[in-house]
């Protein structure tokens, strides 16, 4: 440790030394060569910065609900029973959730990205509660999984979907969020920034924003019982239209689901620091 610092040391010094000696010289730059290296400089800080910020999630806990499960569908008697979803609206349990033409089931592209996802927040010290870790299963009910965010006393929260539009030319990502009006609208200011954070990050995966639902990629909700019953900030997120041979395709894909987990991790990481 006494080394590390002495280096940190070093290291300031010699910045402080190059600072004051940028700063006494009176000539101006010989060539563009010159300013283009001084204004770079800052964007190495930046990025030294942020690095150290994206390590810095101990002692935060995130619920990851990777939406339905493989075994929803042979079950239909169990996710078909009515639960309270809250906010005055009875819902199934859960549903088996959609899948594309090709048959690329929305449960197996949801708990990829969820897995990729939990790698990258433990790996910056943060305690993960994961709502399923396989798809031998099926549910659990919605009022389970927002249970399991509410009981971790999760510092944020987020449900993994693909949506399942059959409109022609229907593409893109939304998000959804609590509304003010909801019967746990004390969640709601913390959700809708959030919400905001990964509308802007999650453009970085080159999906779209929705062209279809939303509102610039934002769409609050009352009948959603994950949102509903939770006691802590939440939010859905639909990665793309998974109806949609363009965004199927990308969805499917590694790049895209690892690209997705990042996205969603830059904005937790905002989020919570």
């Amino acid at each position: 440790m006494n080394k590390f610092l002495g280096l940190v040391l070093v290291l300031l010094t010699a910045l402080l030394l190059s600072s004051c000696g940028s700063s006494s010289s009176t000539s101006p730059p010989e060539d563009p060569s010159t300013i283009e290296s001084t204004t770079t400089a800052p964007t190495t800080t930046s990025s030294t910065t942020t690095t150290i910020a994206r390590h810095s999630l101990s002692g935060k806990v995130i619920a990851i609900d990777a939406g339905h499960n493989g075994g929803n569908a042979a079950h239909s008697a169990d996710i078909n029973q009515l639960v309270d979803a809250g906010n005055g609206v009875t819902k199934a349990c859960d549903t088996s959730g959609t899948a594309s033409n090709e048959g690329y089931a929305e449960y197996e592209f949801t708990l990829s990205v969820s897995k990729d996802l939990q790698a990258l927040l433990q790996a910056q010290g943060a305690t993960v509660v994961m709502v399923r870790t396989d798809s031998a299963g099926w549910g659990p009910c919605i009022t389970q999984r927002a249970k399991i965010g509410n009981d971790a006393h999760a510092d944020i929260a987020i449900s993994i979907h693909g949506d399942g539009n059959d409109s022609a030319g229907t593409r893109g990502f939304h998000v959804l969020v609590p509304q003010t009006t909801n019967v746990n609208a004390a969640i709601a200011p913390a959700s809708n920034r959030f919400g905001t954070l990964l509308r802007d990050s999650f453009v970085t995966t080159g999906m779209p924003v929705s062209n279809y639902l939303g509102t610039n990629g934002i769409m609050p909700r009352g009948d959603l019982g994950g949102l509903n019953l939770s006691t802590v900030p939440k939010v859905f997120i639909e990665c793309g239209n998974m109806r949609n041979a363009t965004d199927a395709s990308m969805m499917r894909s590694g790049t895209f689901q690892q690209s997705a987990a990042a996205a969603i991790d830059a904005a937790i990481v905002q989020f919570l620091n």
